[in-house]
């Protein structure tokens, strides 16, 4: 008999059953994201509608889980899109497993995901490109990571260490709270991601109230009370009394995911303080016991100069042969492969964010901004 599965409400899930996907999750083997944990699926399931787990059998019995949303006729997307940077089935070791498993077992035509583990993508997997997630490996602790990095990329690590100097001889001693628990410094955080996304003509995610309810809860719930498998971490970069940058992220027993954070740009930007709390941070989750630290996929320049390595990851959509997968297709692959025939030309990409910069500049100041 072949893998089959069934699909339930994450809540319906008995203890057996989180129990296993918890062994799974936190036995690593590239399954240890906060993200791909069951507390994860559990807080998203708080807040949103519609979201299921596809819990896969075998002969040996339960074989994995897939945490999904379903959204309108046949269509499914992996379960927190837009603010999950890890996806894909939690299974027991040695089985492979695909989110393609589940499509006819739930129903489902399309699987949507941008974050997708990409050794869970068929090998006909045509409509999915593939992508990698830079990570800064701490498995040795920070001072093997900073003597590595320095070796390649000496000037970087460098220049951030000269900013954090200056900034403590200018506006006082720094100092890193990691694991703050002052709601205060939440609520500052998403103040100034706010007025980030402004500057730069992003959707504001924290206007979502179901991100922002999310936010508030994984900060409130401990780490400890789930076992040690997810929690929120916030952590404070102060100079002096005053603080300059905020950060706040998801963690398992190894890994921490960056998620949201962000600085005073008006009164300390000059700096970088987001780079300076990044090392500050990094030394004080390798003392916790973290071992990985996600950048989150994107091409920012600073991710290449202090990633270890690369997660590989896939963006797009798998389905089955139907009318509805059809309709998808004709509806989603043309802009999407616009987007990626931007993304891999470096002079078209650069191109792309002047325009987007001067745009937003247009935006904030007025006409004539730009000139």
């Amino acid at each position: 008999m072949g893998t089959r599965a069934e699909s339930v409400k994450p809540g319906d899930l008995g203890p057996d059953d989180l129990a296993l996907w918890r062994t799974w999750h936190m036995a690593g083997h590239g399954l240890d994201s906060p993200f791909l944990s069951p507390g994860f699926a559990l807080a998203i399931a708080r807040v949103r509608p519609h979201c299921e787990v596809a819990v896969f059998e075998d002969d040996q019995g339960i074989a994995g889980f897939l945490p999904f949303e379903r959204h309108g006729s046949g269509v499914a997307r992996a379960i927190g899109l837009s603010v999950s940077d890890c996806q894909g089935v939690v299974h027991r070791p040695g089985v492979r497993l695909s989110p393609a498993d589940m499509l006819e077992a739930a129903s489902l035509s399309v699987f949507e995901f941008d974050h997708l583990l990409a050794a869970q993508i068929p090998e006909d997997g045509r409509d999915a490109i593939r992508v990698g997630s830079p990570v800064m490996d701490l498995g040795q602790g920070y001072a093997a990571y900073r003597d590595a990095r320095r070796a390649l990329t000496k000037s970087a690590i460098g220049s951030v260490e000269r900013k954090d100097r200056k900034l403590g001889r200018e506006h006082g001693e720094l100092r890193l709270e990691y694991g703050s628990r002052d709601p205060a410094m939440l609520r500052l955080m998403m103040t100034w991601k706010s007025a980030h996304y402004r500057r730069t003509g992003a959707s504001d995610r924290f206007t979502w109230p179901w991100v922002k309810q999310l936010v508030e809860e994984s900060f409130e719930q401990s780490f400890e009370e789930t076992g040690r498998e997810y929690g929120g971490l916030l952590s404070v970069l102060y100079a002096g009394d005053t603080p300059v940058a905020v950060e706040f992220g998801l963690r398992s027993a190894t890994v921490y995911e960056r998620w949201f954070g962000s600085y005073d740009a008006d009164a300390f930007g000059q700096y970088s303080p987001g780079l300076v709390m990044l090392l500050r941070f990094a030394q004080a989750a390798a003392a916790d016991g973290l071992t990985t630290i996600d950048l989150g996929k994107g091409g920012e320049p600073y991710k290449e100069f202090f990633a270890s390595s690369h997660i590989p990851l896939a963006e797009g959509w798998m389905s089955r042969p139907s009318v509805r997968s059809a309709l998808y297709r004709a509806w989603h692959a043309p802009p999407r492969a616009a987007r990626a025939f931007v993304k891999s030309h470096p002079e078209l990409r650069r191109r792309a964010r002047e325009t987007r910069d001067s745009i937003n500049r247009v935006r904030r100041y007025g006409f004539g901004a730009d000139r």
